[in-house]
């Protein structure tokens, strides 16, 4: 009866991980972007230099982002706001955290590969419910977020990148 008991309660609490993977209070508060890498070498100042890392490309103003995600499930985000000389942009959103079914295709010896899994999503989804932002969360601690998600890289174009963020203390 024991070792039924046991099974049982192991069984749960795997279960248990699976599903409640993130706290969402492990969310909460003000991060600061750190850093941007893209998956290939893009140009965005137009110096003929291509870089996986957007802090070699990204003037003062576009690295001074921050993410502000409370625990009432609104968020902020902010862009040029603690640089001086840089248009300040602040945009509201509500935020949520979801397992989502995320398919990635490649190729591979000339043979299509389809990767399904469900990591979960970080969903930011502007008032007017226009505007949403998507990110794969790769790990949230105390300290960093780590994310994935598309980013700009021109008028129309997107790139994937990984974002990390450092929580700032108040």
């Amino acid at each position: 009866m024991k070792r039924i008991l046991a099974s049982c309660v192991v069984c749960f609490f795997f279960i248990y991980t699976l599903y409640a993977q993130y706290d969402t209070s492990q969310f909460t508060g003000l991060w600061v972007l750190q850093s941007v890498k893209f998956k290939k070498p893009v140009d965005l100042n137009k110096d003929g230099y291509r870089s996986s890392d957007a802090f070699w490309e990204f003037d003062e103003c576009r690295k001074d982002q921050q993410i502000e995600l409370f625990p009432d499930y609104s968020a902020k985000t902010y862009l040029g706001t603690s640089k001086s000389g840089c248009t300040n942009e602040t945009k509201q959103y509500r935020w949520n955290l979801k397992e989502e079914l995320v398919k990635e295709v490649k190729y591979e010896l000339g043979k299509r590969v389809v990767d399904e899994r469900r990591p979960t999503v970080l969903k930011l989804n502007d008032v007017t419910g226009n505007d949403a932002k998507v990110f794969v969360v790769i790990g949230v601690d105390e300290n960093i977020l780590t994310l994935k998600g598309l980013v700009k890289t021109g008028v129309n174009i997107t790139e994937e990148a990984i974002l990390i963020y450092r929580k700032r203390k108040k």
